[in-house]
């Protein structure tokens, strides 16, 4: 999953799958808050029909991952 930090004020990339993926830190936060709810809502529709929190977080780290491993999304510059 990607992953930024900062160092200095830069955005510092990780590689995953020998790609680069840089964020900028201020459209994250944005994205994170757009997608909050939806997020929640999938969790807790996941919960309950019986699925593990466990088992729902895997199952959504592979799914990044996968997301992540398409070549035409696997780079986002900004």
């Amino acid at each position: 999953m990607p992953v930024i930090w900062e160092e200095e004020g830069k955005v510092m990339p990780r590689i995953v799958n020998s790609r680069q993926i840089v964020v900028s830190s201020d459209r994250l936060h944005d994205c994170k808050e757009y997608l909050e709810s939806e997020f929640h809502l999938m969790i807790d529709h996941a919960l309950s029909v019986g699925w593990s929190l466990d088992e729902v977080a895997v199952a959504l780290d592979d799914l990044v991952a996968d997301e992540v491993a398409v070549p035409k999304r696997a780079i986002t510059l900004h």
